[in-house]
């Protein structure tokens, strides 16, 4: 195997490592909408369509939206795309709130231009 080959089969066993059908908050499948509950913002696992920060933390005036579950948690899949891992499976997030951009046009976070 030459060494460019490695690293994206490394991703894929990764990826389906940490893959998940149900959400672990709320439980619902992959392609469904998280729960939301108005008075408590529902799933910590969903995110906020416009601001791509967690839902139930958002207190923003505005719709947040409603999430789907992808079956990974969320800025784990933008960590790796842009090699921002503390370790297998740890996404920086950290860095990536503060590095990158949320893009609610494509519904992710971006590297800045």
């Amino acid at each position: 195997m030459s060494e460019d080959a490695a690293p994206n089969t490394h991703d894929k066993v990764f990826r389906l490592i940490n893959y998940r059908e149900k959400c672990p908050d709320c439980d619902v499948a992959v392609g469904e909408e998280h729960e939301f509950d108005p008075y408590d913002g529902g799933c910590s696992k969903a995110i906020c369509l416009k601001t791509g920060y967690q839902r139930l933390m958002c207190d923003l005036d505005h719709d947040h939206g409603r999430e789907k579950w992808t079956g990974w948690s969320p800025g784990l899949i933008e960590c790796e795309e842009f090699g921002w891992m503390l370790a297998p499976g740890w996404p920086d997030i950290p860095r990536l709130y503060t590095e990158a951009v949320w893009d609610p046009e494509q519904g992710r976070w971006v590297k800045p231009s």
